[in-house]
């Protein structure tokens, strides 16, 4: 089973990649505790939109500490 990972899980993958799973583990443990999502087209695209806004966020956090380091230095 194709699912697209929303967290960063050791050992399977990186936040927003497609992994191929057991249906057992993406149905008892990724998909309940919405550490994935199954792979439809619907699914990839909110993901995407997601990662985009994650990183919108890590920019934000590396200027705000950029700025702040500045002042501290």
């Amino acid at each position: 089973m194709e699912v697209i990972l929303r967290e960063e899980i050791e050992k399977l993958g990186h936040r927003g990649s497609v992994v191929k799973v057991a249906p057992g583990y993406a149905r008892n443990f990724l998909l309940p505790r919405r550490l994935a999502v199954a792979a439809t087209d619907a699914n990839r695209k909110i993901v995407e939109q997601e990662r985009q806004a994650h990183l919108r966020r890590e920019a934000t956090l590396k200027t705000e500490a950029e700025d702040l380091a500045k002042l501290l230095a």
